[in-house]
C-alpha cells in the first residue's frame, strides 16, 4: 500500500536540503520506491513531501541512504528519531 510521508524540519532551509538532495537523488532521479516529491519553505522551517510504494520502502530509503546523507552534511540534528508514514487513499498524478 502506498505511504505518504511529511518531513517537517523547523530548523532546516534551502541550503542544507540542496546539500542532501544531490547525495540521495543523483541526476534528479526520484529513489526507488518513490512516485512524488515535493520540497519547500514551511513555517520558517523546511517540508518534504514523498509518496512511496510501501513503508518498507521508505524506511528503508530512510535508513539506507537518507540519515547518512544527512549526517554527511552535518545534519545530525535534523534527524527526527522516527517518522511514521500515512496510508495513502488515492493518488492523481498528470501524465502528458
Amino acid at each position: 500500500m502506498a505511504v505518504a510521508v511529511v518531513n517537517e524540519i523547523p530548523q532546516g532551509n534551502q541550503s542544507f536540503y540542496d546539500e542532501v538532495n544531490p547525495r540521495v537523488m543523483p541526476d534528479g532521479r526520484l529513489p526507488e520506491g518513490c512516485q512524488v516529491h515535493i520540497a519547500g519553505p514551511s513555517g520558517g522551517g523546511w517540508r518534504v513531501i514523498t509518496v512511496w510504494d510501501s513503508e518498507e520502502r521508505f524506511q528503508q530509503f530512510r535508513s539506507e541512504k537518507l540519515i547518512p546523507a544527512m549526517k554527511e552534511v552535518g545534519g545530525d540534528d535534523f534527524i527526527a528519531p522516527s517518522v511514521e508514514p500515512d496510508p495513502v487513499h488515492k493518488l492523481v498524478v498528470f501524465s502528458a
